[in-house]
């Protein structure tokens, strides 16, 4: 199954496999039927239409705009210092979002996101309501607050600590944390582990840090998550930080040194690897405004999960339908191959305009990599 998996990866695009995998399950599904024909109408419109007439199959609602860090990296924050501020959706708000939005149940999953998504008061009424409305919640998390949720994490689909550092030296530089928040970081992914729950530690990489790769596993070593994520940086602009190029030599060596070794007992995904000489580096199309439906706290919309939320785009709580005028604009312009020189400088390097195009993944049942470049 995994050689046909990697075999139809590389000869197809995200978008081919998209309508193939909808167009399956319409017919071995038949159960999900309003929910498998709206994900057909996704993959469809998908880089085709700028006004859509479907549900994004996710959802992403950032619970809470506060955080208890302050990373240097943090691309909301190289954006707009400002951009934290003390606010937590309320659960009768909430409800209303998922009511007015996927009362026909379409949408497949939901992420619970921030700020840190941790810090609401109230996270697991909101975990429920998601499961009312049959969506898969899912989390990224900071880990901080682990140990105290425990309750709620145990309801969630899937929880994603994203650790960024394997010891206090390396969370005080790239986190800007405390020894009590580390320490807690490392306490709560052993209740994880004690508690049988599911759950992956991501890092992101870049020329900064991706010589520290091999600290980074061996932590993992220690943790066993079940999944171990890799992700290449957005510098968002930033010139204090690097993305993951293909022609720097450290990139190359920790390509190498990670997948000449298949012991690993988690799974390992690796991030796309930029080659900015290639021609569609800059017309590469994004998928998130067909994809995802987001907003914050308050309820204003963002083009997607990696920009700030902002009112003119649209907000939930004022009749948003998907196609505002900002929003239509955006797909027009990635139908085009091109984005606002606005929010270019955080797109360029997003790897999410490059989903599918992963260097490759480690599958520790199979104790295989597979290498899509």
């Amino acid at each position: 199954m995994n050689v046909l998996k990697k075999y139809f990866k590389s000869k197809l695009s995200v978008k081919q496999r998209l309508v193939l995998k909808s167009i399956y399950n319409i017919f071995m599904k038949p159960g999900k039927w309003e929910k498998n024909i709206n994900d057909l109408k996704f993959a469809l419109s998908m880089y085709k239409d700028e006004y859509i007439h479907f549900l994004p199959p996710v959802m992403a609602v950032s619970v809470t705009d506060n955080c208890n860090l302050r990373c240097p990296s943090c691309l909301f924050l190289l954006e707009n210092e400002q951009r934290f501020f003390h606010s937590f959706i309320s659960v009768e708000k909430f409800r209303k979002v998922l009511e007015t939005y996927n009362k026909d149940k379409k949408a497949q999953v939901i992420f619970l996101g921030g700020g840190e998504p941790l810090m609401h008061p109230e996270i697991e009424k909101l975990i429920d309501i998601c499961r009312e409305f049959n969506l898969s919640p899912k989390t990224s998390t900071n880990g901080i607050l682990l140990k105290d949720k425990v309750p709620a994490l145990k309801k969630l689909e899937h929880i994603n600590v994203s650790l960024d550092s394997y010891d206090y030296a390396s969370f005080k530089k790239y986190r800007g944390g405390t020894p009590k928040q580390f320490d807690a970081i490392m306490e709560g992914l052993k209740i994880l582990k004690g508690s049988g729950i599911s759950f992956s530690i991501s890092f992101v990489l870049s020329t900064e840090n991706v010589t520290e790769t091999s600290r980074m596993l061996e932590l993992g070593r220690e943790i066993k998550p079940d999944l171990f994520y890799f992700h290449n940086i957005n510098p968002h602009g930033s010139d204090h930080f690097n993305s993951l190029c293909i022609d720097d030599l450290n990139t190359k060596v920790f390509l190498n040194n990670v997948t000449n070794k298949n012991d690993y007992d988690f799974d390992i995904f690796l991030p796309v690897i930029f080659d900015t000489r290639s021609p569609l580096f800059l017309k590469s199309q994004c998928m998130q405004p067909w994809n995802y439906f987001c907003c914050n706290s308050v309820g204003d919309l963002s083009y997607c999960c990696h920009l700030a939320a902002d009112k003119t785009i649209g907000n939930v709580f004022e009749g948003y339908d998907f196609n505002s005028p900002k929003m239509v604009e955006l797909r027009k312009f990635i139908i085009s191959r091109k984005f606002p020189p606005e929010i270019m400088k955080s797109c360029l390097y997003c790897q999410r305009r490059f989903m599918g195009e992963e260097y490759g993944w480690f599958d520790s049942k199979a104790h295989k990599w597979f290498i899509y470049k």
